[in-house]
């Protein structure tokens, strides 16, 4: 089965992705938290969702039109965009590093890469957007190095505008350019080129739809605030300032790239692979320094104290390019040959995991279908407007009855205008006590899902 050329071997990847992340979903009893959040949010065309910007939500719309509220629908516009990705980094390494078989070592680096693996096969969303986004953004630079067309201004403006739109993050990718463009002549040259001009119009174009809905209304600005401070943050009692920020950002960075260390410090030791000893100054790795510089200071400022593996990923995958390009691979071929074959192995391990956690009786979210919760509200409330906890049990209801519109308690950039007060049942689970009326219960759900959950239905 092997492939004799890399670029036949990438080929075949992106076909095995695309079909394990459209088998995994049929593997499922209810939708990945990502895929339920979209079912959810593609039922309106908005400006808004969320904590998130909009463009993923888009495109799901988009894919929806074509094949319906079905698991097929989340799960191929997830396998297109992890396809997408392989082959952007494949084409930068490529053009980078001009060696096709490096180039494709570059991509079979991200199966050593446990995040990249477990999430982008089998629940992110935006965030595997954003992997595509950033790679598009290194190839237009190195293409921009080169040739500066007016062509290569216009796909800046709009690799710019797609990382914007999918998540806020992409400035710190935007921050790390405009570091180094005052110290690096080449980049300068890109910057003050009077076609910078076209990039600019675009990105406005594209972008200030969005934020101009965004900031015009604090309620969207505090929930945003409230939502970023729960995820990048701790008890303050339990952190140093400036050190816990260096050590959460060391920590969670180590965690992304164990393994791929693991496997580097493996074959140096092995003679496989030596560092080049001439020390080429690069653009790259330019950016690279300062990119590590930016996260550092935005870390230290925003005071942040918690860091999720899965958000340093987008930011990290150019540079296994980078990696590349400062060793001397003594067998390509072979190096090749193994990794793709462990590739192969990482696809058929993500694959048959569903059915083995299931097997062995491991639990998981996911085992556990809505239909006891789509039933009773079908058979006690079928005229009524239906309001469920959050996004996670409103994305799967909504799966469930895709001709019903479905809202959700924690949506909060849900337009008022859809709510039909006196003529709704609302869901709340018992662990929010605060909202809890036993006296106006008309319906109860015991036991529901992995956190056996308390169901109350309420007449609004």
């Amino acid at each position: 089965m092997l492939a004799s050329n890399a670029s036949k071997k990438i080929k075949i990847l992106i076909i095995l992705s695309g079909l394990a992340i459209i088998g995994i979903s049929y593997m499922k009893s209810a939708l990945e938290l990502e895929d339920a959040e979209q079912a959810y949010y593609s039922q309106w065309w908005r400006l808004t969702y969320d904590d998130q910007p909009p463009l993923y939500t888009w495109l799901q719309i988009l894919i929806n039109r074509l094949f319906g509220i079905t698991k097929f629908s989340f799960s191929f516009l997830r396998a297109l965009i992890l396809g997408s990705t392989i082959a952007a980094v494949y084409l930068f390494g490529k053009e980078y590093l001009k060696n096709k078989d490096k180039a494709a070592l570059g991509v079979l680096l991200l199966s050593t890469i446990p995040t990249y693996i477990d999430f982008t096969f089998r629940r992110l969303s935006h965030t595997s957007l954003l992997c595509l986004a950033v790679v598009l953004t290194f190839i237009i630079v190195n293409r921009l190095l080169k040739t500066k067309t007016i062509v290569n201004y216009l796909a800046l403006g709009l690799v710019i505008s797609l990382g914007i739109l999918t998540k806020y993050n992409y400035i710190l990718v935007l921050g790390a350019f405009v570091a180094i463009f005052p110290f690096n002549k080449s980049i300068k040259e890109i910057v003050f080129n009077k076609k910078m001009g076209l990039t600019i119009s675009i990105v406005t174009l594209f972008v200030f739809p969005h934020f101009y809905d965004l900031f015009s209304n604090m309620y969207f600005m505090e929930q945003l605030h409230k939502s970023v401070a729960l995820k990048t943050s701790t008890v303050k009692e339990n952190v140093i300032p400036v050190l816990s920020s260096f050590l959460a950002i060391g920590k969670s960075f180590v965690s992304l790239i164990l393994p791929l260390l693991a496997l580097l410090g493996f074959l140096f030791w092995r003679k496989i692979i030596v560092i080049k000893k001439e020390n080429v100054q690069s653009w790259l790795k330019q950016v690279f320094i300062a990119q590590v510089v930016i996260l550092m200071l935005v870390f230290i400022v925003m005071k942040i104290y918690k860091v999720e593996t899965r958000w340093l990923l987008p930011i990290f995958i150019p540079y296994t390019v980078l990696i590349l390009s400062l060793l001397q691979i003594n067998s390509a071929k072979q190096c090749l040959k193994y990794g793709f074959g462990f590739f192969i192995f990482v696809i058929i391990g993500q694959t048959m995991r569903t059915p083995i956690e299931k097997f062995l009786k491991i639990s998981s979210s996911v085992h556990y279908g809505f239909n006891k919760i789509s039933e009773d509200l079908n058979t006690e409330f079928a005229d009524k407007q239906w309001v469920l906890p959050d996004v996670t049990y409103g994305g799967n209801i909504r799966f469930l009855n895709a001709d019903k519109e479905i809202l959700s308690l924690d949506d909060f950039t849900l337009p008022k205008s859809l709510e039909k007060q006196g003529s709704r049942v609302v869901v709340r689970m018992d662990s929010d006590s605060f909202f809890i009326l036993k006296s106006n219960v008309v319906h109860r759900v015991m036991g529901f899902g992995k956190e056996k959950e308390n169901l109350s239905f309420f007449l609004d």
